[in-house]
């Protein structure tokens, strides 16, 4: 049976860019017969606040945006991901990294690789790296096709737990998929990247590997990407169907003019039937756009 998910960050409300993520993976669910699944990716809690759990939450529903299952709180669940790194560590998967970020950022951006070629141990208060075997350079994606590694700059030894304490993004990730049993990810085209190292990490743990589709991301007037990092606004609920009907037309849906010229004049759940129905992943842009 299909499953599909929503992961978004507690750090800021839903903006435009992460509605287009969670309506895409919401119609894709939907359109294959399948389960759409919520998880609060809230294990860095430098960054994430239960206020804005609860505001994405709400902003949800009010969106008819219902999943199927009691959401996953990653920050509940740090024990599971202490067993998923000491499987990893006691297969010689991992080592230490003491590298600071502002040495990494002085190595243009990447980890210098030191670490590795000295074997350092995983002691407390040093980052822990994935030793990637390197086996994954191409994947297909549903949307964009083949794409190869050699297009991307991705980090081949990923932290998969950080200095400070927590667990990194691609290790619960990867733990949080197998767990709920997903076997699509739909989300935005900046995780491409981190998709071959994910994928790597799903072989090295003798997981199946899901199926992926890469979004289109949403582009604000000066060319940069919708997110909270670049403080984008966020969702005015004033109209829902309007914002439904804007945010699936971006994803390359169409709809009769009895539909997209009076959207409120249907109900969310009138027009989600409607969109879940005529949903075609064909249909949905291969290169990122900017919202008018």
């Amino acid at each position: 049976m299909y499953r599909g998910r929503f992961a978004p960050t507690p750090s800021g409300p839903l903006h435009f860019g992460s509605l287009t993520a969670a309506l895409g993976s919401f119609l894709r669910a939907r359109s294959q017969g399948g389960a759409w699944l919520l998880r609060i990716e809230d294990i860095d809690e430098t960054r994430s606040r239960p206020e804005y759990t609860d505001l994405i939450l709400r902003d949800l529903e009010a969106l008819g945006l219902v999943w199927d299952e009691a959401p996953l709180i990653q920050s509940q669940r740090r024990e599971f991901y202490r067993d998923i790194l000491d499987t990893l560590n006691s297969r010689g998967l991992t080592y230490g990294c003491n590298c600071t970020r502002s040495l990494i950022k002085l190595n243009g951006g990447h980890h210098p690789e030191d670490c590795r070629l000295r074997n350092l141990p995983c002691h407390e208060g040093a980052g822990i790296r994935f030793r990637n075997p390197g086996n994954v350079t191409s994947f297909t994606d549903l949307i964009r096709g083949p794409l190869s590694l050699n297009d991307y700059s991705a980090e081949p030894d990923f932290l998969l737990k950080r200095r400070d304490g927590f667990f990194a993004y691609n290790l619960v990730s990867v733990a949080d998929d197998r767990a709920s049993g997903i076997t699509e990810i739909v989300r935005g085209a900046d995780l491409i990247p981190d998709t071959f190292g994910q994928i790597g990490l799903c072989q090295a743990l003798g997981y199946p590997v899901p199926d992926h589709a890469s979004l289109p991301l949403a582009l604000s007037e000066n060319g940069s990407k919708y997110s909270k990092q670049n403080h984008a606004p966020g969702l005015d609920l004033r109209s829902p169907v309007t914002l439904l009907l804007k945010a699936a037309s971006f994803l390359g849906q169409t709809f009769p003019p009895e539909i997209s010229g009076d959207p409120e004049s249907l109900t969310v759940t009138e027009f989600l039937d409607y969109a879940v129905k005529h949903f075609e992943i064909n249909s949905v842009p291969r290169s990122s756009r900017m919202v008018s």
